[in-house]
């Protein structure tokens, strides 16, 4: 009967943890500015994918208009329990004139996305600019959302060169 009793309290601490209610209570961006492709980490997946990480080239607030040259920030989720799953918000606000993308499609002045991440765990967001009407002097600025409070921010501003 001890036994049985203790598995039962085993049972009921564990359930009652693993139930618990995520509590997200901050972003803490842990590096920022500029990444490039590391191609020593690439792999191929089993579909013959070729998947890279990130390597942190420079702490820059600064952004030079460049194409193919990747900014963001590696960040931590701080809150409880550790390793739960959230659900985040990170939005991109653009320059005032907004980026000009070819026609049919209309100037946006934000770009906001939900991404999984994980208590306790770091991420890395990058905007990677890859066309020329991406190329919007001003600042750029990424925010970061949970259950409508944000979190943490980041400005960048993107000088032409």
């Amino acid at each position: 009967m001890r036994i049985a009793i203790g598995c039962l309290v085993l049972f009921l601490t564990v359930g009652s943890a693993l139930g618990q209610t995520a509590q997200v209570q901050r972003i803490d961006i842990v590096e920022y500015g500029l990444y490039a492709v590391d191609r020593l980490a690439c792999q191929r997946d089993v579909r013959g994918v070729e998947r890279c990480g990130w390597l942190h080239t420079k702490t820059t607030s600064a952004v030079p208009a460049e194409i193919g040259l990747a900014f963001g920030v590696r960040f931590r989720v701080v809150g409880t329990p550790d390793g739960a799953q959230v659900s985040l918000s990170r939005d991109w606000l653009f320059p005032d004139v907004g980026l000009r993308p070819p026609a049919p499609n209309p100037p946006s002045r934000r770009m906001d996305r939900t991404f999984p991440a994980t208590i306790g765990n770091t991420g890395l967001i990058l905007y990677t600019l890859d066309n020329p009407w991406e190329l919007v002097p001003g600042p750029w600025i990424l925010e970061f959302w949970y259950e409508g409070r944000k979190l943490a921010s980041s400005t960048f501003t993107m000088v032409k060169q």
